[in-house]
C-alpha cells in the first residue's frame, strides 16, 4: 500500500524574516558601538584628569619641600617673624624663592600667577597657579595656592584644588 505524498512545506526562512533579523542585528551592533565609543571617550578624559591631579600633586610637592626648607637655619627665629607688610613676610619670601626671583624690589601685587602648558591624553591642557601672600590675619605666614588645569583652547577646568602653605621657619616665631 502506497500512501499518497502529502505537499512539502519548503524549509527555510522567508526573505521578510531574514531582511527583519537583519535589522535586529545592525540595530544591536549600533547600540554597542556607541557604548564602545562613549566607554573610550570617558576613559581618555579618566587618564586627563588623573594625569592632571598628577601635575597638580607635583607642583605642590615641590611648593611644600620649598617650605620645609626656607629659612629654616635661621637661629633663633627669622626676622620675618615681625612681618609689617605682605612684601615681608614669609609668604612672599616662599614665594620669591619658588619662583626663583629676587625678593628686592618688593611685589607691585600681593599675589602671582604662573601658567605651564603640557599635554594629556593627547591634548593641550595649561597649569595654572596663583599664590597669594597678602593674609594679615596670619601675619603673612601663610602662602594660599589656587591650582587649575584647563585646555589650552578654553572651557572649563579639569583639575582644580586650592590649599595653604606655611613655611616651616614660621612655626619657630615666638
Amino acid at each position: 500500500m502506497h500512501l499518497p505524498k502529502l505537499p512539502s512545506q519548503d524549509e527555510g526562512f522567508t526573505l521578510f524574516e531574514v531582511l527583519i533579523s537583519i535589522l535586529i542585528v545592525s540595530i544591536f551592533l549600533a547600540v554597542a558601538m556607541q557604548a564602545l565609543l562613549l566607554a573610550t571617550i570617558f576613559k581618555v578624559r579618566a587618564e586627563q584628569r588623573n594625569e592632571a591631579a598628577t601635575w597638580i600633586q607635583k607642583d605642590l610637592e615641590f611648593v611644600k619641600n620649598q617650605a620645609k626648607e626656607y629659612e629654616i637655619d635661621t637661629f633663633p627665629y627669622s626676622n620675618k617673624c615681625n612681618a609689617t607688610t605682605s612684601a615681608d613676610g614669609f609668604a612672599a619670601g616662599l614665594l620669591h624663592g619658588i619662583l626663583g626671583t629676587p625678593m628686592s624690589p618688593p611685589p607691585s601685587a600681593p599675589s602671582t600667577t604662573t601658567s605651564v602648558s603640557k599635554t594629556l591624553g593627547g591634548k593641550s591642557f595649561t597649569l595654572t597657579r596663583t599664590a597669594i601672600y597678602d593674609t594679615p590675619t596670619y601675619a603673612y605666614k601663610l602662602l594660599q595656592l589656587t591650582y587649575n588645569v584647563t585646555p589650552a583652547d578654553g572651557g572649563s577646568p579639569i583639575a582644580t584644588l586650592s590649599t595653604e602653605v606655611i613655611p616651616d621657619a614660621s612655626l619657630k616665631c615666638p
